[in-house]
């Protein structure tokens, strides 16, 4: 097919770049409680979770459940549809295994305070840690320092650290020794480009620990639940209504988790 006219491609070519930044925008729902509002951005690098999230939202389907556990400092849950008009005291969120979908864990959505995922089963039964979209739970987490940070890092790395040494330097230390003696400033130099693989090695190595600056900024501003990352999916955050995760975490519960005062849900999409 051939174009006549440039009004004609003037006119697609809006029409190719409305469509790309509508499906570049992100979507926006709200959780609307007895405790106050909480607006939340979906991330489009999680699609699954956020079109699952989304087709329930229009069913209602969370609409009259509650937050039916809290725990201080960590998670407020809810959404499960055997806690709607249920009596005080009753242990809520069983899950449901029919409405679990594979993982989209990614590793620049952390689990900072306001961050959106749902639950799972424990990876000896699940360990693909496949999420269970019946339900879910906002992170509330706690503030770090620095130094907190530092040392959490050292604790997972230097023993990391120490195997990828002991796996390097052996084969090296004839090399390096002789150079110490005779050629001190290359000896510096080769042992400046020897750490530097050794550190390159383990924070490469699966288990290591390195927090990037964003990272950074978060846990120590707003907080977080550090060992909740890279184990479930954080698929939205909040971004206005912080407080509210407060005021739900703050009632007092009972032995289930189960705040005492019922916190009871509305949420739409807001575009």
């Amino acid at each position: 097919m051939f174009i006549k006219s440039k009004k004609t491609v003037l006119l697609i070519a809006a029409i190719l770049i409305g469509t790309v930044g509508f499906a570049q925008q992100e979507r926006t729902i709200l959780i609307s409680t007895n405790k106050g509002d909480m607006k939340v951005k979906l991330y489009n690098d999680t699609p699954r979770h956020r079109d699952y999230f989304l087709s329930l939202i229009k069913k209602g389907y969370f609409d009259g459940t509650l937050f039916g556990r809290s725990i201080q400092q960590f998670i407020i849950q809810g959404g499960s549809q055997d806690s709607r008009g249920v009596k005080p005291g009753t242990l809520v969120g069983d899950g449901d295994r029919d409405m679990e979908i594979p993982h989209e864990i990614r590793s620049n959505h952390i689990p900072k305070k306001g961050a959106l995922a749902c639950p799972r089963r424990d990876v000896k039964v699940n360990p693909n840690k496949d999420s269970d979209m019946s339900m879910f739970f906002i992170v509330e987490g706690r503030p770090y320092t620095q130094g907190q940070l530092d040392t959490l890092e050292l604790v997972k790395n230097v023993p990391i650290k120490k195997r990828v040494r002991a796996e390097l330097y052996p084969p090296l230390k004839p090399m390096l020794d002789s150079l110490k003696r005779v050629n001190p400033a290359e000896f510096n130099k080769n042992v400046r480009a020897l750490n530097h693989r050794i550190d390159s090695i383990t924070r490469a190595t699966p288990g290591s620990l390195t927090f990037t600056k964003e990272e950074r900024k978060a846990y120590t501003t707003v907080g977080g639940s550090l060992h909740l990352k890279n184990e479930y999916t954080f698929f939205g955050e909040i971004v206005e209504g912080l407080d509210v995760i407060e005021k739900i975490s703050s009632i007092p519960t009972d032995g289930n988790d189960r705040p005492k005062e019922d916190v009871v849900m509305k949420v739409t999409i807001l575009n």
